[in-house]
């Protein structure tokens, strides 16, 4: 009878044990994935400063950063925008 209560008692606080390192498995992998969705918003928000905090130039002349990704004056003949 003692030794079922003792075996009861270890039962239990390996259980414990193994829902407590679940838990704690489980908010790693949140934390990590908070942490992935956080830094991805911040490139995001840093692109979008980059191209629309540009100063707003004379006549149709694009920004540096425009044309670092490709995109150049509109060809008015073929209505289509050129890459560099």
């Amino acid at each position: 009878m003692q030794l079922d209560q003792q075996l009861a008692r270890q039962l239990m606080h390996l259980h414990s044990d193994v829902n407590k390192l679940k838990i704690e498995q489980t908010c790693n992998q949140h934390r990590k994935m908070l942490n992935d969705a956080t830094f991805e918003l911040e490139e995001h928000a840093e692109m979008l400063d980059l191209l629309c905090d540009v100063p707003v130039s004379s006549g149709f002349s694009l920004s540096t950063p425009l044309k670092l990704i490709g995109i150049t004056k509109m060809n008015i003949n073929s209505r289509r925008f050129s890459l560099c």
